[in-house]
């Protein structure tokens, strides 16, 4: 897994890289919705080219205020690349857990659409 989803994860990290630096008249082209465009609702998503762009200037505040679970699992990613890179140069073991493996405990299961929900529920509530 360190070896495809750290593939997976440089790519996109390197891509967004130069998307960011070298084009951001792109940029703006990203901040359009669809989802919220047809039903006037923020999606799930909405706000996170805006998190990347704060994060990016160094605005904690206002990027967790735009979207707190997309800092969230941005960092949850970033974390998991270096460990990706640590594990594929030998510099750590392979960490298995033993409770993501099937069958996943029933909170587990459950955690990840409840934070997303609540965190919809926020944007909506914030007018995102």
């Amino acid at each position: 897994p360190e070896l495809l989803w750290g593939s997976v994860g440089t790519v996109l990290a390197a891509t967004g890289a130069v998307v960011f630096l070298l084009a951001p008249r792109l940029l703006g082209l990203a901040t359009i919705c669809v989802f919220k465009a047809g039903t006037g609702f923020p999606s799930p998503t909405c706000g996170t080219t805006r998190v990347l762009e704060a994060l990016a200037a160094g605005d904690l505040p206002t990027a967790l205020l735009t979207n707190p679970l997309a800092v969230l699992a941005l960092a949850g990613v970033s974390v998991y690349l270096v460990y990706s890179w640590l594990a594929l140069a030998g510099a750590l073991r392979p960490w298995r857990p033993g409770w993501l493996t099937p069958p996943m405990p029933v909170w587990l299961r459950w955690s990840l659409p409840l934070v997303v929900a609540v965190n919809w529920l926020y944007l909506m509530a914030a007018g995102i």
